[in-house]
């Protein structure tokens, strides 16, 4: 288990160096192929769009090859993927390329997440899908440390070859690493096995409107947050160099500033969902978030704007964690499947969110693109709020206190 858990951290750590990549180098990209911030929003999207085939694809390549065995696959194609963009090759090249990191770093997502979530034992969920995204936080925060450091160097694209050879080195670890009591787990057998009691399980189960109105309910919000969450990690440097006229290189800090605030709130995150209750935790994670994104959309000052993207980051950094584990407590006995979806709405969201505001910056003005970014979140309080009281009034034996 140790051994299984570790590497799922690596991973995640890997993850979160995939995700922001793309948004650290974009200036600079976009630069080199004289393109605009569409041509970036298409790139961002096209990547997503991967990241959703690679959710949704986790379990059948599970069953069919194990989870060993499709992790083992979805880090060659993010490998492969990033050396591909490492060459700078064709702008058409580079979007077809675009899907093959997403469907990478998309499944390894799903499949730990899956595992956590399925076979952990009630308490240790929380703690260890926080201690997952503190690594996706780091990775996330080192990256753009990594862009700055080759921008500085006059070799911007050498993060890309950097990226390449790490998801070499993880999928290593996966190949030879033994996993102790998760081999089982992790085997072709046990996958298969899985699928077919969760699909027996699903077919005795009755489809009720409430379970989808739930089911629903939390696909918006984990559209809505995970869009605004890539958007705002992929523009950061984009923003600060229209608003504030920031160098490249600082630019890609900001990513590093929200990144590492983020990585920072996920340590406290389970303690502070445990205390003050799931429902609670996200309600506040989604007020102060919406506060701070107006607050970041009326400012222009270099030193105020970073000083919010870190609140921003803090506010923000256990809402994935914990909004996953609340919301697979509506539907026990189905984690795998509703882990999956949730992060495949996730991934629709981080496709088509991205989009609209690399469109909003290039035909409207930044104020307005903001102004977008902050009615997002403010209806993503409202679904939280929503799900609170279906927590209270419409689950059986759950009073709204406690851990929910």
């Amino acid at each position: 288990m140790r051994n299984f858990l570790w590497t799922g951290c690596l991973s995640y750590l890997l993850i979160g160096l995939a995700h922001v990549i793309v948004g650290a180098v974009l200036p600079e990209l976009l630069a080199h192929y004289g393109k605009d911030y569409s041509a970036g929003g298409q790139l961002v999207s096209l990547q997503f769009f991967g990241f959703l085939i690679g959710v949704l694809a986790g379990p059948w390549l599970s069953a069919k090859l194990g989870k060993r065995g499709a992790l083992m696959l979805c880090l060659f194609c993010l490998a492969a993927a990033e050396l591909v963009f490492f060459t700078l090759p064709a702008w058409s090249i580079v979007l077809l390329t675009a899907p093959f990191a997403g469907f990478g770093f998309g499944m390894v997502e799903t499949i730990i997440g899956g595992v956590i979530i399925g076979y952990l034992e009630e308490p240790k969920k929380t703690s260890s899908m926080a201690r997952l995204e503190v690594f996706f936080g780091v990775g996330a925060l080192v990256m753009p440390l990594i862009v700055a450091a080759f921008i500085a160097g006059g070799w911007w694209r050498g993060a890309f070859l950097t990226l390449a050879l790490m998801s070499a080195a993880v999928l290593a670890l996966w190949m030879l690493l033994p996993m102790g009591k998760m081999v089982e787990v992790m085997s072709k057998a046990a996958s298969a096995q899985v699928k077919e009691a969760v699909s027996v399980q699903a077919a005795k189960a009755p489809r009720t409107g409430r379970s989808l109105m739930w089911l629903a309910l939390f696909i918006a919000m984990f559209t809505l947050y995970v869009g605004a969450e890539m958007s705002i990690a992929n523009f950061l440097p984009s923003i600060l160099l229209e608003n504030a006229g920031v160098r490249p290189e600082l630019g890609a800090l900001s990513v590093t500033c929200f990144w590492g605030a983020m990585a920072v709130g996920r340590l406290f995150a389970a303690q502070l969902a445990g205390r003050w209750g799931h429902a609670r935790y996200m309600i506040i994670s989604c007020a102060g978030g919406t506060l701070a994104l107006l607050a970041f959309a009326s400012i222009e000052g270099i030193g105020a704007s970073f000083a919010i993207i870190l609140l921003l980051g803090l506010l923000m950094s256990g809402m994935f964690a914990v909004a996953l584990v609340f919301a697979n407590s509506f539907f026990p006995g189905k984690e795998e499947r509703v882990t999956s979806i949730l992060i495949a709405s996730g991934g629709i969201g981080g496709a088509l969110i991205p989009l609209l505001t690399g469109w909003c910056m290039d035909h409207l003005s930044l104020k307005v693109t903001l102004g977008v970014l902050v009615s997002f979140y403010a209806l993503l309080l409202v679904l939280v709020l929503a799900a609170s009281r279906l927590r209270r009034h419409s689950v059986p034996g759950h009073s709204g206190q406690a851990h929910y």
